[in-house]
């Protein structure tokens, strides 16, 4: 049984990191003159940055995409798709994040895809998550407008109109034989591999909702206390999977 790891499918991966990461592994299992040191002469860059860049702590520049094209031995398409794929994680802001993320899909589609990447758009707006839970928690027939009345702060009709399209194309809810839409799942999670920006971003998004309920919704309606308190180091991965834990 061979100890080399399986070669990547780059068009499975939404970080270009993560994919060096893997590919790496590989390289470096193939061959012992694979180092980070060795790969840095030929990119011509410093140590030092480019373990930060495979750490997912830095982001590797243009300049040098082309000489990592070249050492990945991608091809054509290959080659469009990493730096599409480069480009998306460097993405800020919503509308950038989905316009970077539909650009992969156009060399994504002909292939085998995994789950999460048909499902990505799910997160690229905070809103969407949230009809869905709106939809599981009340009888919910095609009012638009009082579904996105519903929401605080409220969106407009047509963006609820499109989440509901989005949440139909992804097999999130289906509309029963008595007309009333209703949620396949009770539970929707990422897991704890998924770090791509449409994540980040959702993060981002409920976290300016906190702090706009905090500034304008009454006490009553809102539930936000803090806590400061002291860990150990080691213990940090402890605290983490008990949240994990409690979130599943």
């Amino acid at each position: 049984i061979s100890s080399v790891p399986m070669k990547p499918d780059l068009y499975q991966y939404t970080d270009y990191r993560a994919f060096l990461r893997d590919w790496f592994a590989r390289s470096k299992a193939e061959s012992a003159a694979m180092s980070y040191r060795f790969l840095a002469r030929r990119l011509e860059i410093d140590p030092g940055f480019l373990v930060h860049i495979f750490q997912g702590q830095k982001h590797l520049a243009e300049k040098h995409q082309a000489a990592m094209v070249a050492i990945l031995k991608l091809g054509k398409r290959e080659a469009e798709y990493f730096q599409r794929l480069v480009a998306f994680c460097k993405a800020k802001g919503e509308r950038e994040i989905g316009r970077r993320y539909l650009e992969l899909m156009e060399l994504r589609e002909s292939g085998s895809r995994k789950l999460e990447s048909s499902h990505y758009r799910y997160y690229l707006n905070w809103y969407v998550p949230a009809i869905r839970c709106l939809i599981a928690a009340t009888e919910f027939r095609d009012d638009f407008a009082a579904l996105a009345n519903k929401l605080r702060p409220a969106i407009s009709e047509q963006e609820a109109k499109d989440a509901v399209a989005l949440l139909e194309k992804l097999g999130m809810i289906h509309r029963a034989p008595d007309g009333i839409w209703e949620t396949v799942d009770t539970h929707v999670t990422t897991g704890d591999t998924w770090t791509g920006p449409a994540i980040q971003a959702f993060q981002k998004q409920t976290l300016e909702l906190a702090i706009d309920a905090l500034e304008t919704l009454p006490k009553s309606q809102r539930e936000i206390s803090t806590m400061t308190f002291s860990i150990p180091q080691g213990e940090i991965a402890t605290v983490q999977e008990m949240v994990r834990e409690f979130r599943g």
